[in-house]
């Protein structure tokens, strides 16, 4: 705060009016202009339903296309595993060695 200082004080006193009815004011004159009020009123400004709405459906999306991708490698495990078991089985198989043709 600005002790001794009665413009600075005067000033900060200003804004913070300024900004208090800008809070408040700017949902109202929405609210009645628009016929909506805001969900939600932080620092990032005021939040409403309609914006609410559509990152509920956005996140729906994003859900549904990591359920998408997560079932496509499920897949791809399953196939590599199948194919990394194959090729167990066949060196089991073939355990014998080959003869060497050794001249002296």
């Amino acid at each position: 705060m600005a002790l001794g200082q009665t413009n600075l004080y005067r000033l900060e006193v200003v804004l913070a009016s300024f900004y208090g009815c800008l809070l408040l004011v700017t949902p109202a004159y929405s609210g009645l202009a628009a016929g909506r009020l805001p969900v939600e009123i932080s620092t990032r400004g005021a939040k409403f339903a309609e914006e609410a709405d559509r990152s509920a459906a956005v996140s729906r999306v994003r859900i549904e296309e990591l359920l998408r991708t997560a079932n496509d490698l499920t897949e791809a495990l399953t196939a590599a595993e199948l194919e990394i078991d194959s090729f167990r089985r066949s060196t089991k198989e073939d355990d014998t060695q080959r003869e060497v043709d050794s001249k002296p």
